[in-house]
């Protein structure tokens, strides 16, 4: 129901802006690739794929702007998958779907579906450039996709704030009794000083029916990028406490207690319109009453830019241990397509 309101009051913002100004634009992204699996995943038994978002989600977006006055300006933001896996009753738009206020001077403050502050703050230092691509490790914005304000936030008010060398985020997620969703609070923090930039967040999930200390979940991740010349340097931490959430329709018997990643990376900028990446990250599961598992990721790859939007890319990876808390040996695979950006 908070959706659909929402989406109301933006369909309505849309058709205001559009009438007044010219500054509403349909955006997105394709990308469109093949994909060879020497050891495909369990749900999938072909070993080479056409497929989409072999490294990045194939997306269309709607979004618009309207100054109020000098400095002050409202705007909206709505972007769905063009290859959606989940999809709720009544939106298409389950990447993105928000209405924000903006002053150079306040910060920005943005209000509905939108990134995590988690997120957000792994993006910077993620050591292969691939956050969306998990394969066996969970990425370093901290836990499984979705879960307890991670990676998208639904129904969250969000406080954003640049300068030339900091940016500050928070955000807070209300509770949703009838989704079983809990309150979420996160804070992040980048800044830049030299050729090294440092970044943080914390996120904790309030559940009113936990009480011990040890079961309440929260998610905290670190890093870096260092550039030295025409290389780049990523670090990358996180530790993601789950909890018992005893109201969650996503908990099972094998619910992962603690993850923790680390990833160490390099970019190296070979021409002006070719880079080659290189990582490696180690993920540790530790579950309820269950032996501790211990996963490896390794990724190489590099990228061809024809124009700012258009690039080709080429990558494999390897990758062991546990994939949500479940043993899988070997996961390897060769990645080859194109993005284009409109």
């Amino acid at each position: 129901m908070y959706q659909k309101y929402l989406h109301g009051l933006i369909l309505c913002l849309c058709t205001s802006t559009c009438l007044a100004t010219s500054n509403v634009e349909l955006y997105g992204l394709m990308d469109q690739g093949l994909l060879w699996q020497l050891h495909p995943m369990p749900s999938s038994n072909s070993h080479f794929q056409l497929s989409q978002g072999n490294k990045m989600a194939s997306r269309f977006g709607l979004k618009g702007r309207e100054e109020i006055n000098s400095g002050h300006s409202v705007f909206f933001d709505l972007e769905g998958e063009t290859h959606p896996r989940h999809i709720q009753p009544g939106s298409i738009f389950q990447r993105k779907s928000f209405i924000g206020y903006k002053n150079p001077s306040l910060g920005q403050f943005t209000l509905g579906l939108q990134s995590s502050v988690g997120f957000d703050i792994a993006r910077i230092f993620d050591p292969s450039g691939l956050i969306r691509q998990k394969y066996v490790i969970d990425d370093l914005s901290g836990s499984l996709n979705g879960r307890y304000g991670n990676k998208w936030t639904q129904d969250s008010l969000k406080y954003t704030l640049r300068t030339n060398n900091l940016l500050l985020l928070s955000s807070y997620q209300i509770a949703n009794h009838h989704t079983h969703q809990p309150a979420n609070y996160a804070i992040g923090m980048s800044y830049k000083f030299g050729d090294t930039l440092l970044a943080s967040s914390f996120s904790l999930t309030d559940n009113p029916k936990i009480t011990h200390r040890k079961d309440k979940a929260y998610i905290a991740n670190a890093g870096l990028t260092h550039a030295m010349g025409p290389t780049q340097l990523k670090v990358g931490f996180s530790h993601s406490q789950l909890g018992k959430l005893p109201t969650s329709p996503l908990r099972t018997s094998q619910e992962l207690y603690q993850i923790q990643n680390i990833g160490l990376g390099f970019k190296y900028q070979l021409k002006h319109n070719i880079d080659l990446n290189t990582a490696v990250y180690v993920q540790k599961n530790i579950r309820y009453q269950h032996q501790d598992m211990y996963g490896y990721k390794y990724v190489i790859g590099g990228n061809y830019h024809f124009s700012k939007n258009t690039h080709a890319y080429a990558f494999m990876h390897h990758a062991t241990g546990s994939d949500g808390g479940k043993p899988i040996n070997h996961l390897t695979g060769v990645s080859l397509g194109v993005v284009h950006r409109f």
